[in-house]
């Protein structure tokens, strides 16, 4: 009977994948830090176009939808090119008015919230909450004082789409992990059993 084995043959014995596999599993992992990648490249713009800039002292008139509004100074920041940074804003007041000139309330935020997106850094200073669609003219000064020329942005589910934009990238690159580890036991273990049998 020994003499009838083929020369090749390992007796039904099983090899077990290979040592190469562990370089295929470590494609998820690599697909999945791709992923974050293409995730924060294309999101953070997006995350930009959601803030309307104003330069203070100053106003603008926005078109506004109804719901919760949030205003940023930003104090680290760029329009039309030109740098603005400042480090305090004492006595900066923010006022919002509807198209027929009614205030509209403005209050502190309720938790403390700031971002970094390129060149821009901004924390929360105000919110203000609006019933109805439409023109509404934001503003900011000293209250006749004199203060230094900063920017303001003001955004309404900003930290939502930031939060969102950051665990949808983190989710990325911990499943290309996850399934890396995954892969990487499995063959562990398939390799394993080979060697017992």
């Amino acid at each position: 009977m020994t003499l009838n084995r083929a020369a090749g043959d390992d007796g039904g014995r099983r090899k077990g994948p290979g040592q190469v596999w562990y370089a295929v599993a470590a494609l998820p992992l690599l697909c999945g830090f791709a992923a974050m990648g293409m995730v924060v490249l294309t999101q953070v713009s997006k995350l930009d176009d959601g803030l309307e800039q104003i330069v203070v002292p100053g106003a603008r008139e926005l078109s506004l939808e109804p719901g919760q509004h949030t205003v940023f100074l930003e104090y680290r920041s760029v329009v039309d090119g030109r740098v603005y940074a400042v480090d305090q804003v004492p006595g900066l007041a923010v006022h919002v008015e509807a198209a027929d000139g009614a205030p509209v309330a403005v209050s502190a935020p309720r938790a403390s919230t700031t971002y970094t997106l390129g060149g821009r850094q901004g924390a929360a200073i105000n919110v203000f909450r609006i019933e109805q669609a439409g023109a509404y003219r934001i503003s900011a000064d000293y209250d006749g004082q004199e203060g230094p020329q900063t920017v303001i942005a003001v955004g309404q589910g900003f930290m939502g789409q930031l939060f969102a934009t950051v665990l949808l990238a983190l989710g990325a690159a911990f499943s290309g992990m996850i399934l890396t580890a995954a892969a990487v036991i499995g063959i562990y273990l398939a390799r394993r059993r080979a060697r017992r049998a």
